[in-house]
């Protein structure tokens, strides 16, 4: 039974914000109908206010080394948060609370926070996802006719690796917001090879420090940039086989405890069927 198998016939076990995760992204990456019933059950909450009010950022990877940024900027965690609700139920819904976003957190201070975290490369290296997300997600949803993504990655290129981990997530993301979150082509292609490149050098450089995940997530981008890093992906198949020879879903004993079940796991496994290492032909 492929990975994609177990999902699918496993699917309800998942939590709801996991469900739509999976099924947001295997509908926009393949362009598939296949959690359509699901879209049409279920709707996660338009309380933004909520969410807003929700900003407890001490459970992310690195919290302690990030602590500073989210302190210096004032609800960035809840902020990131809200955009991407937004975001989802504009894709997936048509249902735009733009309006609603801009009561909670005003357009002006909005762009100031997103200019603030673009000039501020401390922030952009160490805060990483949160970063190029709010960015991205702020001229995605109020354009302004800027090309962030450039800015982004060619700011990002330059700047001294602090750790690994955010780094690669930093590199990988820039490439995924490129896509909208894998609703169209990667439009910066040399800039996201560029980015590639040095994210399997980091890779390699530190293979004892980086989860999975993060190198499936690379094969993914590659993947939506076109080009192949044949060795590299050989060796994160074999990995994921030996895992795969003993359980029926990937999970990476590297990786925190809350993410080795199958709930916990989602984020990797859809991943691994994103970058057509798994076989599932459903």
């Amino acid at each position: 039974m492929t990975v994609r198998e177990y999902y699918y016939q496993n699917f309800d076990k998942l939590t709801n914000d996991k469900k739509f995760h999976f099924a947001t992204r295997i509908k926009n990456y393949f362009g598939s109908h296949d959690f359509d019933h699901f879209f049409a059950e279920y709707m996660p909450s338009t309380d933004l206010k909520a969410i807003y009010d929700n900003n407890d950022y001490t459970k992310v990877n690195r919290a302690e080394l990030r602590q500073p940024f989210f302190e210096k900027y004032d609800h960035l965690f809840a902020i990131e948060a809200m955009l991407f609700r937004v975001m989802h139920l504009l894709h997936e819904y048509n249902l735009d609370l733009r309006e609603d976003f801009i009561k909670i957190v005003p357009l002006d201070d909005l762009y100031k926070l997103a200019d603030d975290l673009l000039f501020d490369d401390e922030a952009i290296m160490v805060l990483s996802t949160w970063v190029v997300n709010v960015i991205c997600l702020t001229e995605t949803l109020f354009p302004r006719g800027q090309n962030v993504v450039k800015i982004l990655a060619e700011k990002s290129l330059n700047l001294e690796v602090r750790d690994p981990l955010l780094s690669v997530y930093l590199y990988t993301h820039i490439i995924i917001c490129d896509s909208e979150f894998y609703v169209k082509p990667v439009a910066e292609k040399a800039l996201a090879k560029k980015m590639l490149d040095k994210t399997l050098e980091i890779i390699n450089n530190h293979p004892s420090q980086l989860i999975l995940d993060l190198q499936i997530e690379f094969l993914v981008c590659a993947n939506m940039v076109g080009v192949d890093y044949p060795a590299f992906r050989q060796q994160v198949a074999a990995e994921c086989s030996q895992i795969l020879a003993s359980s029926p879903f990937l999970f990476d004993t590297r990786a925190p405890k809350a993410r080795q079940t199958f709930d916990g796991a989602e984020h990797t496994n859809v991943l691994y069927i994103m970058s057509g290492l798994d076989s599932a032909k459903l």
